[in-house]
């Protein structure tokens, strides 16, 4: 029987990394032209929000979902008076019983549930002349689905005395 040598190990040759930053920038460039960036808000609500003397900030990336309680212009009920309604997020809501099913969606996404007893609030920005019944009917809703941490938003007075 012969022997068979299996003679110099062959290195593979080394993989240029020449054209790496290239295509980083590439990458870098495509991403900034074809990001779209939300508006801030969609409203669909018109809020002429409530002023007030003392407030105080929330900190800053709080998970929350964001209410706009208010006219909705152009609408009118059968008296002739503003259409009040509720926005939750970016949609309009017809029925009150929304609210705790979006809320309960959210509460089983990853992301909210690790903070929902800590770190979660309900938004309410809510028109001034927006009767207080609607507001307790949110309130009760958020009660049903365990999101008990509301904030409102409100208008700082700048009047100084």
């Amino acid at each position: 029987m012969s022997k068979f040598s299996k003679g110099k190990k062959r290195k593979d040759p080394a993989i240029s990394t020449a054209a790496l930053p290239d295509i980083v920038f590439m990458l870098l460039f495509f991403f900034m032209v074809t990001t779209v960036f939300k508006e801030k808000e969609s409203k669909k609500i018109v809020i002429d929000k409530v002023t007030i003397k003392e407030t105080v900030d929330l900190e800053k990336n709080v998970k929350a979902a964001y209410y706009w309680i208010g006219k909705v212009p152009g609408e009118f009920t059968a008296k002739g008076e503003p259409l009040y309604k509720t926005q939750l997020d970016d949609d309009l809501i017809n029925d009150n019983s929304e609210i705790r099913n979006y809320l309960n969606k959210l509460k089983k996404n990853p992301e909210f549930a690790q903070v929902w007893d800590s770190k979660f609030f309900n938004v309410f920005k809510v028109d001034k002349k927006t009767k207080m019944r609607l507001v307790r009917e949110i309130q009760d809703e958020l009660k049903e689905a365990e999101a008990f941490k509301v904030v409102y938003s409100v208008q700082k007075d700048k009047k100084k005395k």
